[in-house]
């Protein structure tokens, strides 16, 4: 019998680490999720990242499947010819300069990719998912950080030092609270969802509202992202109101990127958007009110369409990507 050719992937979150096998269509034929426990330190998170390509090898195997390389997306700038670290990862903390790509080779003896992890997600959205077709996209996650992706004329854009894409990292106001990174007022120090929760907390904090006391069972020690977008379905007015506050500030910085790059589509993905109520409207508003109209006459701003899945798909298909 013949072998099926197929494609592995894991993508390296603040969070979680996700990884999977996929086939040409983008069917995914085995996903799994990993606690990152980035508060380990780099090297252990290294070990787990490899220990995982070896669990998807081993499946692949068993499977009679071939797996000709395996690709990794990352936070932080990737050197994409030596698969290294080279850009500040603030989530985890120690990451910059790790060998992602020597070491895995090593270890593996087999081809191993690796690029930015939202470059990662940019790619798989536009082969397979939300941007499928289009030529120009700009993806954005919105989680533990916020990380971007472009691609131009259906190329990956790294820049000259493969720093490109940051765009969590753009200053949207000068007098903004400090970011990871240690700048002030970046997209990431407002969007995050460690900033949705604070800015929740300063609004609870001389009370809870009936909404919110009861889902979090009386204290606001049980606050969770997930459990602010439940707040905003139940109708919770502090919820909406910081949804909609994380979703402008979010779209006064596309705007600016819509107004350099022009894209066709802005694709907007990470944990933040899997809560819907009108998050990813609210950036769409924004983008629509602040960009020039030329800008914005084609453009088509969505949630992505790969979840979770986005992130080991498009590192997945690194290893077709030309540097």
């Amino acid at each position: 019998m013949s072998e099926q050719r197929v494609y592995a992937g894991i993508d390296i979150g603040g969070t979680n680490i996700k990884f999977g096998l996929f086939d040409g269509d983008g069917k995914v034929l085995i996903r799994e999720q990993r606690p990152t426990m980035a508060e380990k330190g780099p090297m252990p998170l290294m070990h787990l990242i490899t220990n995982i390509a070896e669990r998807l090898l081993y499946f692949a195997a068993e499977e009679n499947y071939t797996v000709n390389w395996v690709g990794v997306g990352s936070p932080g700038a990737v050197d994409f010819k030596t698969g290294k670290v080279i850009g500040p990862s603030p989530n985890i903390v120690g990451w910059m300069g790790m060998e992602i790509g020597s070491i895995m080779k090593e270890r593996l003896n087999m081809p191993v990719y690796v690029d930015n992890d939202v470059n990662s997600m940019a790619l798989a959205e536009a082969r397979f998912g939300a941007a499928m077709g289009a030529r120009s996209v700009v993806c954005v996650t919105v989680g533990t950080g916020v990380g971007g992706g472009v691609i131009i004329d259906g190329q990956v854009v790294r820049g000259s030092s493969s720093s490109a894409g940051e765009l969590g990292h753009m200053t949207i106001d000068i007098d903004g609270p400090k970011c990871a990174c240690g700048n002030y007022g970046c997209i990431e120090s407002f969007c995050s969802s460690g900033a949705m929760m604070e800015r929740i907390k300063i609004r609870l904090n001389n009370g809870l509202s009936p909404v919110f006391n009861e889902l979090l069972d009386g204290s606001l020690d049980n606050l969770t992202v997930k459990k602010i977008f439940a707040a905003a379905k139940k109708g919770d007015q502090i919820a909406n109101e910081v949804i909609d506050e994380t979703g402008t500030y979010l779209g006064v910085g596309l705007a600016g990127i819509v107004n350099l790059l022009n894209p066709q589509v802005v694709v907007i993905g990470g944990g933040i958007t899997d809560g819907g109520a009108g998050f990813v409207e609210a950036v769409t508003t924004e983008i629509r009110k602040r960009a020039f109209s030329s800008a914005v006459e084609k453009l088509r701003v969505t949630r992505a369409a790969l979840g979770n899945d986005a992130g080991f798909i498009g590192a997945g298909l690194l290893g077709e990507v030309n540097s």
